[in-house]
């Protein structure tokens, strides 16, 4: 299948959105990837689920963002999400996406 230009921004209000159209905005870091629509749909659904762990909106109506323990879970869970999400930026992306990803450090380099 052929792979087509997506652009990524991880504004965690939108996090989940890839677009093929490029955002003109200083304010964003979008990241360029090539992919085929399943790979597209798969990070759309790991950015999803990532967002999901970004203070989880049932947290803030129960308090338990209050419990350290509860709120360290989520955290670490969102970081680690995270991680995934920028391997497969890396994964995917154009040479200047992978250079910008390896340039911030984001990628584990002892696998």
């Amino acid at each position: 299948m052929e792979k087509q230009l997506y652009y990524v921004n991880l504004n965690p209000i939108s996090m989940d959105t890839i677009s093929s159209t490029r955002v003109d905005d200083g304010q964003l870091i979008e990241y360029e990837i090539e992919a085929t629509p399943a790979e597209k749909k798969a990070l759309e659904d790991l950015l999803h689920q990532v967002q999901a762990h970004d203070v989880e909106l049932g947290n803030l109506f129960s308090f338990r963002h209050f419990d350290d323990e509860t709120g360290d879970a989520d955290k670490n869970e969102f970081q680690r999400g995270l991680n995934d999400v920028f391997e497969e930026l890396y994964r995917l992306g154009t040479a200047e996406t992978k250079q910008k990803i390896s340039e911030i450090h984001l990628i584990n380099d002892d696998q």
